[in-house]
């Protein structure tokens, strides 16, 4: 029986490989995809801060970093009426602004994390490439393609998955198949919620089919006539199509260095209300790709299609009943494309569950076992009301694209082609009067866009409320993280050390060498033990054991040490514990009562304030 098995070879699944052999003992596992090669469609493009130091945890950044699209490349986002050559008097810029760390956020993105300018662009066909080499060259033997899951069966202590495997035509042309029973003490179904969540009868709850939408990946010379080269994002408002989201978007895709020759795009629209996705083929799109560019002469090869609808839903659990089988990435939630928070929200699902297993597969005995296997709970507990606040985000994001700019513009999808034209037409003419109120519309309009492209406070500041058991982040708002209403800053992080927020970035020293306090507690060397970071290391050492780890911050100077204590919130002998996923389990602010209490027992201690030892988290000392 394997302790492991994996279903889907997505960015999901195979990061869950990657951070199981990843471990200091490798945990054995297989992994399961149906498809011969990773995906063929860009699909999912921006890595938040978060997700980047996950990578570079586990060794991957530098490779992804050389896959990605160069920074200078995608640090804006722009709409323009058409991409029509200068003087045909159709082509016009409507709006350009910075996006997703570059320009004016460049300084505020590259302060919060040691992730390359807090956000790096690399889709999806260039990433899942990087993750499987990895994956197969991390355990080999262990990553199965042409092997499809056809049923999960949950038994008391294991789970039985049945898996045909499918070889490639051979010379006769003739695909070979065999079905094989594999039975492991836990699954990770990351298959995108094509089979394991409804097998299990796992439904999913929310917002279904909000909008019909149709993409397509292409190559051609876009390079050549786009007038910004640091746009990632281009949107197209065509008043006759009645608005942005239905003229269409468009964002390169490398491969990366790009060449006119080479180069490769993704175009995406909503359907309009008299075209059927069934009826939408190569021809269509085509027509609509020409329709919407207004580039004489491109030529276009058209590599696929993909139809697809917005759905911003989760599911109603990210366990099974008999809790062997747990839920991550696209199979756990569906969240709409706006603001990029998909993938990223994915590969965070795994680094919460991850070194949860390789403690709960360790355990010491039966009665051990046990505890810990009802620990695993803790994942659905704190990632599934992130997920929710994900997919409202998102939702409203696309939402408030669709209707903010286009009716600042004074484009609605009731008024008639005519009057939508003159609209823009006023915008677009600084001598026009008329275009006046349209201009103020669009800078008031930039402040709420803010939200998707710029949403720092999302993407890096979020955190497990559950995780603060003595409700001290309730008591401050979570140090601002949350407004006086409640509601969390999207905007703007806040850094904080209270339990359940991410240990806050900041340039140390060790051995000499400059690091990042975040690459001191991101599960080093894959032990699953809990860092203690703390400027006065000898004073703690007395909580050093098999779960925690004391690690000495050595500030770059005296400014140093007094931004550690700002940052935070101790004094300097105080310490920061953190768990293997970079989340602060506690704070010392001081030596106080509670580390006396914790160091006659400090796994104890450990263990209750990660809740091994029951559902009630409090710590009571």
């Amino acid at each position: 029986m394997h302790p492991i098995l994996i279903i889907g070879g997505g960015p999901a699944g195979l990061t869950t490989s990657l951070s199981l052999s990843h471990q200091s003992t490798p945990i054995p596992h297989l992994l399961f995809e149906k498809h011969p090669f990773t995906s063929i469609f860009p699909k999912a493009v921006g890595l938040n801060a978060r997700t980047i130091e996950y990578f570079r945890s586990l060794g991957l950044q530098e490779d992804i970093f050389d896959v990605s699209a160069p920074p200078e490349t995608v640090s804006q986002t722009c709409w323009y009426t058409s991409l029509a050559p200068n003087g045909s008097g159709e082509g016009r810029k409507v709006l350009t602004r910075d996006a997703w760390g570059g320009g004016v956020y460049k300084e505020v993105y590259e302060a919060v994390s040691p992730s390359p300018g807090g956000y790096m662009v690399c889709p999806q066909i260039r990433l899942e490439p990087v993750l499987l080499g990895q994956a197969k060259e991390r355990n080999p033997g262990g990553v199965r393609n042409c092997a499809e899951v056809l049923g999960v069966e949950e038994l008391h202590d294991r789970v039985r998955v049945r898996v045909r495997y499918t070889s490639l035509p051979d010379y006769d042309g003739k695909e070979k198949e065999k079905e094989e029973i594999e039975e492991a003490r836990y699954v990770i179904a990351a298959d995108g919620g094509r089979f394991v969540a409804d097998a299990l009868g796992i439904k999913m709850q929310g917002e279904r089919d909000i909008a019909n939408m149709v993409s397509a990946h292409f190559r051609a010379p876009i390079s050549q006539y786009h007038p910004n080269p640091h746009a990632l994002i281009t949107w197209f408002i065509d008043p006759v199509l009645g608005g942005s989201i239905r003229t269409g978007f468009m964002y390169h895709v490398g491969p990366y260095p790009s060449t006119p020759e080479n180069e490769e795009w993704i175009f995406a629209c909503a359907l309009l209300p008299h075209e059927k996705m069934s009826g939408f083929d190569e021809d269509a799109m085509l027509e609509r790709l020409h329709r919407t560019l207004k580039i004489p002469g491109l030529n276009v090869e058209l590599k696929s299609i993909s139809h697809w609808n917005i759905n911003a839903i989760v599911a109603e659990r990210y366990r099974s009943k008999g809790g062997r089988v747990f839920l991550v990435g696209d199979a756990a939630h569906r969240i709409p494309p706006w603001g990029a928070l998909g993938l990223n929200t994915g590969v965070q699902d795994v680094q919460n569950l991850a070194w949860k297993l390789g403690i709960a597969l360790n355990a010491r005995d039966e009665r051990e076992q046990e505890k810990l296997h009802k620990w695993l709970d803790t994942y659905e507990e704190e990632r599934k009301p992130l997920a929710h606040q994900v997919a409202r985000t998102s939702l409203l994001d696309f939402r408030q694209h669709t209707l903010v700019l286009d009716r600042a513009l004074g484009i609605r999808l009731d008024a008639s082609p005519e009057d939508n034209a003159r609209s823009l037409q006023a915008y677009l003419d600084q001598a026009n009067p008329d275009g006046d109120k349209l201009r103020m519309n669009i800078a008031n309009a930039q402040k709420i866009l803010d939200r998707e492209f710029c949403a720092l406070g999302f993407e890096v500041g979020w955190f497990y409320p559950s995780c603060d058991i003595d409700n001290e982040g309730a008591r401050t708002r979570h140090e601002g993280q949350l407004t006086e209403d409640g509601e969390f800053d999207i905007m703007t992080y806040h850094p904080s050390a209270v339990p359940g927020h991410h240990l806050p970035h900041m340039w140390v020293l060790k051995e000499g060498v400059r690091v990042s306090t975040r690459d001191l507690v991101m599960n080093p060397g894959g032990k699953n033990q809990c860092i203690l970071v703390t400027m006065a290391a000898q004073l703690w050492m007395t909580l050093q054991c098999d779960w925690v780890h004391v690690e000495a911050v050595i500030p770059e100077s005296r400014l140093g040490e007094v931004d550690w204590v700002e940052l935070n919130g101790v004094e300097k002998n105080g310490a920061v514990l953190v768990r293997p996923d970079g989340i602060v389990l506690w704070r010392f602010k001081e030596p106080n009562g509670i580390f006396d209490k914790a160091r006659e027992e400090p796994e104890m201690f450990v263990r209750r304030l990660l809740g091994i030892n029951g559902r009630n988290r409090m710590v009571k000392m």
